[in-house]
């Protein structure tokens, strides 16, 4: 619900700066929402390219939960901002195989490369999603 708020991209920055967990992660999630469904001209892409950066920067030094979404950003930017997907792709190299603890589940944490590559090859890139529910 948030990513259609005309305030998600300020509640998901927002939330991204919490000290707790869930609500960070919820702003990552919110902001990999906003990337999946705005058209790329609405969308602030120097801002993005420093949230790739700052995943970069903190993800081995963040909160498990946080980790997953961070990780989860960076192959949304990939997939869905063509004109970052260059720039996601260095940044999913650069953070490489993320740890999350899934607890007693099968539960995996998708290689960011990997995924990208693969939407890549399924000729996916820039394709937008109407609505972020399933």
């Amino acid at each position: 619900m948030a990513v259609e708020s005309p305030h998600a991209r300020d509640i998901a920055l927002k939330w991204i700066r919490s000290e707790q967990e869930h609500v960070a992660s919820a702003g990552w999630c919110t902001y990999s929402g906003i990337v999946a469904t705005a058209p790329d001209p609405d969308l602030d892409l120097e801002e993005i390219e420093d949230l790739l950066d700052t995943v970069v920067r903190e993800i081995d030094r963040t909160q498990n939960r946080v980790r997953y979404t961070m990780n989860g950003f960076v192959i949304s930017v990939g997939a869905y901002v063509e004109p970052l997907t260059k720039r996601a792709r260095s940044a999913a190299a650069r953070i490489g195989v993320v740890s999350v603890d899934m607890g007693d589940t099968a539960c995996k944490v998708p290689l960011a490369t990997a995924y990208i590559d693969k939407i890549e090859g399924m000729g996916r890139i820039g394709r937008k999603r109407k609505t972020i529910r399933c």
